[in-house]
């Protein structure tokens, strides 16, 4: 008996390690961010000739354990000399939210979310959440889950818009929701460089919370925790200079 269980321990921790191991070893995604050539139009279509060409960021998984996932999330980045933009086009067939109060907390019910750290070395973010109703949560973080009180942190200048293809009930026969984000590259504290030259390098996690039919929490590089605030595990951007029209 003793054997057996000394077995069973050993191969237990061989199993946890070689996960943590599995884990720490997944590669950061890498995406190139191109250079639009005009100001986006920040109204939740994402219609624009800009948005049409500029490749998607690559696949969302659920972001605990990296596994696949059925739910189709399609999101892409742009920039130009003022903001950086973000669009996620969302399937989904039971849209639900009803929050409509900026800084409220939009992550109870669904949402898309954007978590942007500029510059790796020091442990400030910025986190930005829309929900279908259109409703927005930006926050400064200094440190991990350490934000500024909600209210006293609003950026002026963010744009954003959704479009809802159905209704915002979670009842079924809905078919997507579309968001457009213009995160202001002043807000960006502290930046390589204020706009972005090609080659500079930011931390960036995109996510998208899910409740009907069944809770989901999805993100473009997964933190393998059920926790977003992961900055060690974010996906990499880097500006390329590379003009989309």
């Amino acid at each position: 008996m003793k054997l057996a269980r000394t077995v069973f321990i050993l191969f237990f921790a061989v199993a946890c390690l070689a996960a943590l191991a599995g884990a720490q070893a997944r590669p950061r995604p890498v995406y190139e961010v191109m250079r639009a050539d005009q100001p986006i139009r920040v109204d939740g279509t994402l219609d624009e000739p800009a948005w049409v060409k500029a490749p998607p960021v690559g696949p969302f998984a659920n972001t605990a354990d990296g596994s696949p996932t059925a739910i189709k999330t399609e999101a892409k980045i742009l920039y130009d000399d003022n903001f950086v933009y973000f669009a996620f086009r969302n399937t989904d067939e039971n849209i639900w939210a009803t929050m409509t109060k900026r800084d409220a907390h939009l992550w109870e019910e669904e949402v898309v979310e954007v978590f942007v750290q500029a510059e790796p070395r020091q442990t400030s973010y910025i986190e930005l959440e829309v929900n279908p109703l259109g409703a927005m949560l930006d926050i400064f973080l200094l440190d991990i889950r350490k934000p500024l009180r909600y209210e006293s942190w609003n950026s002026e200048k963010l744009q954003w818009a959704v479009r809802v293809d159905g209704t915002v009930d979670g009842k079924p026969g809905d078919r997507e929701w579309t968001c457009e984000i213009a995160l202001p590259l002043e807000d960006v504290i502290p930046p390589p460089n204020t706009p972005p030259k090609p080659g500079d390098r930011w931390r960036v996690a995109l996510y998208r919370i899910e409740k009907l039919p069944a809770p989901a929490a999805l993100a473009w590089s997964p933190t393998m925790k059920k926790d977003f605030h992961v900055p060690s595990m974010f996906g990499e951007i880097v500006f390329t200079g590379r003009r989309v029209r």
